[in-house]
């Protein structure tokens, strides 16, 4: 995916788009992104609802194995365990429906429905929609590189999609930024929110509020671009150390979680652009 972020300017509610990155501020604060997520949202689904739950791109259909799709156009289903329904669109018509899990891996999907744009003949539409209605099961496992694969099968135990997880759910949450580019910085401020399910990023890039969107490759594991990012446009006394921070933001191409608490955000040669702590209830508490 050819990477287009651009740094933008927030002026009340309304995003200016630019050419190119611009880091120029004013003194007044035009939103509050703390505000916008919850950051340890309570879980109350079953196990299985969440091993099912989040992002999954489709990988196959039936004996279709999908390749040459534009990232923005692969079709995906999300399943929101919160809401026991599911979303996606299939390479032409965005779906939803509801889904129930009957004890073990027993899955009923329904109340699907479509919109009705006219596709292509090689759309996908009919064979996601046919696999859909037949699907009766599922399973997930867990591969060697951490990613996650969904099977939906049939009465029969036939498999009939198979599907990919967006495998940066661990970014879930507040984080506390340590490192940029390689170096130490110490800016209680600079913090950011991630929410994978939304797209969302949100934060403090140390002093201006900032806000944005996370996209994903589906061919690349732990894929991560954050665009459309926006500031807020106070005057600070520290702009570089932020200006640092936004353009590494605009670099980072896939995620890397070190351990439970340490993620690094890299750049497409690999290299170490962002380095995030994750911050506890206790810390946000102690603010």
């Amino acid at each position: 995916m050819k990477k287009t972020s651009i740094i933008l300017i927030l002026s009340g509610l309304a995003l200016s788009a630019a050419s190119c990155s611009l880091f120029k501020k004013t003194q007044q604060e035009t939103f509050n992104s703390g505000d916008a997520i919850p950051l340890y949202p309570v879980a109350t689904s079953t196990s299985a609802d969440l091993s099912l739950g989040g992002h999954w791109y489709i990988k196959t259909v039936g004996a279709i194995e999908l390749r040459g799709i534009d990232d923005e156009e692969w079709p995906f289903i999300e399943f929101v365990p919160a809401e026991a329904r599911f979303y996606g669109q299939d390479g032409c018509n965005i779906i939803n429906g509801s889904y129930r899990i009957d004890g073990g891996n027993s899955l009923q999907l329904s109340q699907l429905a479509s919109t009705r744009k006219l596709c292509q003949g090689d759309s996908l539409a009919y064979p996601i929609a046919n696999a859909l209605n037949r699907t009766a099961g599922f399973t997930v496992a867990t591969q060697s590189d951490g990613t996650s694969l969904l099977n939906l099968v049939d009465s029969a135990q036939k498999t009939v999609m198979t599907l990919r997880k967006s495998d940066i759910d661990f970014l879930n949450g507040a984080w506390q930024v340590k490192a940029v580019n390689g170096k130490p910085i110490d800016v209680d401020q600079a913090r950011l929110v991630f929410d994978v399910d939304a797209n969302t990023v949100s934060g403090n890039a140390g002093c201006n509020r900032l806000m944005g969107e996370i996209s994903r490759n589906p061919r690349v594991s732990a894929a991560l671009q954050l665009t459309n990012l926006a500031t807020t446009r106070m005057t600070c006394p520290d702009i570089q150390t932020e200006s640092q921070l936004l353009i590494a933001l605009e670099e980072v191409t896939t995620a890397k979680r070190k351990n439970d608490s340490t993620v690094e955000l890299l750049d497409a040669a690999g290299h170490s652009v962002v380095t995030l702590h994750r911050l506890s209830k206790e810390d946000l508490k102690n603010e």
